[in-house]
């Protein structure tokens, strides 16, 4: 039986793991081939400030060309940080071009934190973004994402079960079957992650500790390994379960081992939890 393979439309950072970086080690780990598609191509992840990088956008078109002259097929198309609203053409272009009637896509709507916009995008990514997720089947939007996506106003103060039910029907409503927000606001030093399955209609929470660590890639490291999981044939709910699991170990263990943040999760020695 031929190994599934995983589209993979990330930018790619040399030093610091994020991205590309992040995606081929888990999902590879998890037993699928993951074919790189960058979008951009950065000497080291932003968080050091200074950094040089090369936009891929102008050759992108001619690798989907030479896929298609060469027959490929993808069991999953996945795509995260893009470089600029623009390449969201691009990315709708390789659903039309790739997916086949059970190619699982998944969307990262990777563009925001915090409540606000990540300063390297204009407010028209958000436009273009509801074109990409209505053509997922899986979207993992954070709690900025998912309000930015909605047109609701950001409010860090603490949601009620009902508040993420709708929001996570306003955005099924918009195309994609099930709906993943993570970083949503909660109580006690935790950090929630809801799921729902509009198919079945059911909703998930799950809570897990806040460690004291912050760094660039565990949204990545998250969807990647959900998408892993949804491959191997688990349900949204467990596969939600599997992701925040995974990367609570990993936050954790990077934590303790005194690492430089700006590197990212140490993610090479925690593979073996995914096997």
């Amino acid at each position: 039986m031929a190994t599934k393979r995983v589209l993979a439309i990330h930018d790619m950072c040399s030093f610091g793991r994020c991205s590309l970086t992040a995606a081929i080690p888990v999902i590879s780990a998890m037993g699928f081939q993951v074919c790189p598609f960058p979008t951009a191509l950065f000497s080291n992840n932003l968080t050091y400030g200074d950094y040089t990088f090369s936009d891929f956008t102008p050759h992108m078109t001619e690798f989907m060309d030479k896929w298609q002259q060469l027959g490929y097929s993808y069991d999953a198309i996945y795509s995260g940080f893009l470089a600029d609203a623009g390449q969201i053409a691009i990315v709708l272009d390789a659903i039309s071009r790739f997916a086949k009637k059970d190619t699982l896509v998944v969307v990262d709507p990777a563009m925001a934190d915090d409540g606000k916009l990540y300063p390297v995008f204009n407010p028209d990514i958000v436009t273009e973004m509801h074109k990409l997720i209505a053509k997922a089947a899986v979207i993992t939007p954070n709690y900025t994402e998912a309000s930015l996506l909605t047109g609701r106003p950001y409010d860090q103060t603490i949601p009620s079960m009902k508040a993420l039910l709708e929001l996570c029907q306003q955005l099924a409503a918009m195309g994609p079957k099930d709906i993943v927000i993570t970083s949503v606001p909660s109580a006690n030093d935790t950090i929630k992650v809801v799921s729902y399955d509009s198919q079945t209609a059911t909703f998930d929470e799950c809570t897990v500790d806040r460690i004291p660590f912050s760094t660039c890639g565990t949204g990545d490291l998250f969807t990647s390994v959900l998408t892993g999981s949804l491959l191997q044939g688990q349900n949204l709910h467990d596969s939600v379960k599997k992701a925040v699991k995974f990367l609570s170990y990993a936050i954790n263990y990077t934590y303790q081992a005194g690492s430089d943040y700006r590197e990212g999760v140490q993610v090479e020695p925690c593979l073996k939890k995914l096997f």
